[in-house]
Parts: structure tokens; sequence; C-alpha cells
């Protein structure tokens, strides 16, 4: 009797043992994505246009617009007074840039879910 509690005893822990090691696993798993997300977001922005099924080429050169944008609007918004007509301006040729990149069906989700968050004459800029 007190051979198969022995028994018993071991092989509870050995398998005690083996699911512990298998979280661990997991564990890096999830580290190992959270290290690519983070070098990705570092690399790119906090870019995410998940709904959008981009190819990375695509994806890769609606980045660079966006962030030349980013950077036009920066040195307009300094340039002048009042830059509301020239950020429409700014909007419209990056608007047609971004047309011709994506696909039909793609831009339009892009100006129905997207859109508004990098446009530059929006309410947000001037409150």
């Amino acid at each position: 009797m007190k051979k198969m509690f022995t028994i018993a005893m071991m092989a509870l822990s050995v398998g005690a043992f083996a699911q512990q090691r298998q979280m661990v696993r997991t564990d890096n798993k999830t580290y190992q994505e959270n290290r690519y997300q983070q070098t990705y977001n570092s690399r790119y922005g906090n870019f995410n246009f998940s709904r959008l099924y981009l190819t990375s080429r695509q994806e890769r050169q609606l980045v660079a617009l966006l962030k030349d944008k980013q950077t036009e609007e920066r040195t307009i918004l300094k340039k002048y007074r009042n830059p509301q007509q020239k950020l429409r301006m700014l909007d419209r040729e990056y608007d047609r840039k971004i047309q011709n990149l994506l696909s039909r069906s793609q831009y339009d989700k892009w100006s129905k879910i997207y859109a508004y968050q990098y446009e530059a004459y929006g309410n947000k800029r001037w409150s």
C-alpha cells in the first residue's frame, strides 16, 4: 500500500511539474509576440490597418504617405498664420495619393473607418 501511495505521489508531482513547464512556454510565446509588436510600432509608428487587408508593400507605402503628410502639416502650421486652406489642399492631395495606392474596396473601407483619424482640418486640430 505504501509503495502504491508513493508511486501515485511521484506521478502527480511529475505531472504537475510538466504542466508548469508548459505554462512557461506559452508565456514565452506571448512575450515574443509582444516584442514583435513593439519593434513594429517603433519602426512604423502606431498604425494598425488590419481591416483593410493590405499587402506589406501597400502598408509600408501608406505609412510613408501618412508620415510625409504629418511632417508637411507641421511645416504648414508653423509657416502660415491661417493654415486652414493649405491644410485642406494638403488633405486633397494626399487623399488622391492614397486612392491611387489602394484598391476600390480598400479605399472605401479607408474612407469609412480610418480617414477621419488622419484628417488635417477636423475639429480636433482647432480645439
